[in-house]
């Protein structure tokens, strides 16, 4: 699927602003941004149940922005699954299909594909689980062999353990399928983890496509990366590929002119140290996650102050002194945080 030029507006507000993106065949794409970014609305374009006020929908070489939802041979997932509280499981599944294909054979295939038992095709759907309501949803969608399958928010509905799990089946799924799958989520986390490529959308507009590594390491900007995880933000002076920050002196990921930028780190970038061993800093305060903990320091000398994420192999305290060494390369914007 490919989206170009794409504006959208209610009334007087302007939600997308030519907003160009590609699908390709047979990967996951993942649509990314904060509440009221725009993100669903582009969705709900490609689905076919808004037209653009301007821009193009094409699905494999083929002009779609006129069809109508039900002739884009698109499935659709969406936060609740969206299953006939009345209709077994079977017939959820069977719903929309040939009226030959509607029983037997053809749901314990699209039961089996979803890794759910065949004699669930006799449930309903309040004798299941969150999850497994969602594969059902997926499997439904599944069963008229779909070009692309959006998924809105999917997972969001779910605890964080069973959200995990559903993810990685569906993800599963849709790769031994080969099938194209476009994801809209406010989880950045899921969408790094889920998708082959990874698109930032902040006020309507589209800051950033790319694969998930590239977007979380080297952002386009501040913003972005701000959005996509925990920044580490310092002042520094940049000379010959290097930069002095008051971390000390470490190597830029990217190309930028000499002279003053902002450098961007992400907090395990930042390893604690003994304190003879590092910068010194001084913990001010420390948030217990379990697995780690992120704390608060002002590094010694500066009034800046930066958060550190640690195992809890070697927890932190407030008011104790670390030593801090920065591993792997900054990326450095101009003043202006471009």
């Amino acid at each position: 699927m490919q989206l170009t030029g794409i504006s959208h507006r209610y009334g007087a507000h302007q939600v997308l602003h030519n907003v160009t993106l590609e699908c390709p065949a047979g990967t996951a794409t993942a649509i990314v941004g904060p509440s009221g970014s725009g993100k669903t609305t582009l969705l709900r374009t490609a689905a076919g149940f808004l037209t653009p006020s301007q821009g193009q929908v094409m699905l494999d070489g083929t002009d779609i922005t006129s069809r109508p939802a039900h002739r884009r041979s698109i499935g659709l997932v969406s936060q609740d699954g969206a299953l006939f509280p009345h209709l077994s499981v079977g017939r959820n599944i069977g719903f929309g299909l040939p009226r030959g294909q509607r029983g037997g054979s053809r749901i314990g295939e699209l039961l089996d594909l979803v890794s759910l038992p065949a004699d669930y095709a006799d449930r309903r759907p309040d004798q299941l689980s969150g999850g497994q309501r969602q594969r059902v949803a997926l499997a439904r969608a599944l069963g008229r062999r779909p070009q692309i399958i959006l998924l809105d928010e999917p997972f969001s509905a779910l605890d964080a353990g069973l959200r995990e799990r559903t993810r990685k089946a569906v993800q599963k799924v849709l790769r031994s399928t080969g099938t194209t799958a476009l994801l809209v989520t406010h989880d950045q986390d899921e969408a790094l983890s889920f998708a082959d490529s990874v698109a930032v959308i902040q006020e309507g507009t589209l800051r950033q496509a790319g694969a998930p590594e590239n977007i979380y390491n080297l952002p386009a900007d501040l913003a972005t990366a701000r959005f996509l995880g925990e920044a580490v933000v310092l002042e520094g002076q940049v000379s010959a590929g290097w930069a002095e920050c008051a971390l000390g002196r470490v190597p830029l990921r990217n190309e930028s002119p000499t002279g003053f930028v902002h450098l961007l780190l992400r907090p395990e970038q930042i390893e604690v140290t003994e304190p003879e061993q590092g910068i010194l800093g001084l913990v001010l305060d420390a948030d217990y996650f379990g697995h780690d903990t992120t704390a608060v320091v002002r590094l010694h000398g500066s009034q800046e102050e930066i958060r550190v994420r640690q195992l809890n192999t070697q927890p932190l305290e407030p008011g104790e002194t670390i030593g801090l060494r920065v591993t792997g390369a900054a990326v450095a914007y101009p003043p202006g945080g471009h």
